[in-house]
């Protein structure tokens, strides 16, 4: 005996249409019956009633649902067989009563070829197909005409097995397919959740950097420079103590902001170019950088998310001019261009070797700038200055 697997997809459904098959071809072969009543002897009664028995014998072929292997189809074994002689009995029965009952035997070959492999099954059906021509030798009545009946069924029987094992075929070639769709797009599921969850990753990774990161960064630079001016120049300490404290405010309402939205909250209190004066004007305060500000008064108003890589851009910048560049003057220009808004930042300092970079800056920039259709180029070299360029569609 050969286990069958879960119904396939959609056999159900397939199941409904071949029922309708079944119970239509009964329906016919009993109306035919009843029509040839008085054209053939016999009696209709009983023949009905074994039209009727055979309907219901079908119904074990339908499957189960809370039990998909309780059905069986195409294979040999003992409940296949018992079926398959069950409904051959009733089906002989039906023949032998009533002549017109015989038109049922095209629904007795769906029921065998649905139950046996192609090939017992066409030698079943062959051999019932003989119903006609032996029904008419035991009685004695009109044998030509059972002989042709006979005939013309077994010239059609593999026609109409070879009709049904096709169909049942392709459906189970459908239903595996469907299946490795179904577990394709369960695959394809789980990668878009693992991308977006590592895509949300480096978009956290980028906005710490570019927020908490720097902000910690500037008290540490001013704590630096206190310990040493505490008894130098302490008007000079107590002012940095002052832009230590900001800092740290500042810090707390990134955060703050950042678990609410991620959107950098200054952006939510002015436009773009204020935005970017605070930030110039932080730098020049805690570092003493000359710090100049150009921004075109025919910037256009833009998309939340483009202008948080705008201003994120001149963080980043800014970060590194503090950080790295030992400059001594800074350019900021926000202008519009053919293509859209460009904003650059530029200094004297000692540039460096973009060929070794470290680090979530200049790499989290570009990619920031790609989600918005940006691009941002970056010239420098050791001992010519730096230029940080972001080109952002208006």
């Amino acid at each position: 005996m050969t286990a069958r697997g879960p119904a396939p997809v959609g056999w159900e459904f397939w199941y409904r249409i071949w029922g309708g098959y079944v119970v239509g071809g009964l329906i016919a072969s009993a109306v035919l019956a009843i029509l040839l009543r008085h054209a053939y002897t016999g009696r209709i009664w009983p023949a009905l009633a074994a039209l009727a028995a055979l309907l219901a014998w079908s119904a074990q072929l339908a499957p189960r649902r809370n039990n998909p292997d309780a059905f069986y189809y195409r294979s040999v074994n003992r409940r296949s067989v018992t079926f398959v002689a069950g409904a051959l009995v009733l089906y002989i029965a039906a023949a032998w009563w009533s002549a017109g009952a015989i038109a049922a035997v095209l629904v007795v070959y769906a029921l065998i070829y649905m139950s046996l492999p192609v090939r017992p099954a066409m030698l079943v059906a062959g051999a019932i197909s003989l119903t006609p021509l032996i029904c008419s030798l035991i009685a004695h009545t009109d044998i030509p005409m059972g002989l042709t009946i006979s005939l013309v069924a077994v010239v059609f029987n593999p026609a109409i097995g070879a009709t049904i094992a096709l169909a049942i075929d392709r459906g189970e070639q459908l239903a595996a397919l469907l299946h490795q769709l179904e577990g394709s797009r369960a695959d394809v599921a789980r990668l878009s959740r693992e991308a977006g969850s590592a895509a949300e990753r480096t978009r956290l990774a980028r906005e710490i950097h570019d927020t908490l990161t720097q902000g910690f960064t500037g008290i540490a630079t001013l704590a630096q420079a206190v310990e040493s001016e505490i008894d130098a120049d302490p008007g000079l300490a107590r002012r940095h103590i002052a832009l230590i404290a900001a800092t740290a405010q500042e810090n707390l309402i990134e955060a703050r902001a950042m678990v609410e939205s991620l959107t950098p909250p200054e952006l939510g209190v002015g436009p773009l170019a204020e935005s970017v004066r605070r930030r110039c004007r932080k730098l020049a305060d805690e570092t003493g950088i000359d710090v100049e500000v150009q921004v075109d008064s025919t910037v256009p108003q833009l998309d939340t998310a483009t202008e948080v890589v705008l201003l994120r851009t001149v963080q980043e910048a800014l970060t590194n001019v503090r950080k790295h560049s030992r400059a001594d003057s800074v350019t900021v220009a926000l202008i519009r261009t053919a293509h859209g808004v460009q904003l650059s930042v530029s200094d004297n300092g000692i540039g460096f070797d973009l060929d070794h970079t470290d680090g979530f800056g200049l790499p989290g920039l570009r990619s920031r700038a790609q989600e918005v259709g940006a691009t941002v180029t970056v010239t420098t070299a050791p001992g010519t200055g730096t230029r940080v360029d972001i080109v952002a569609p208006a």
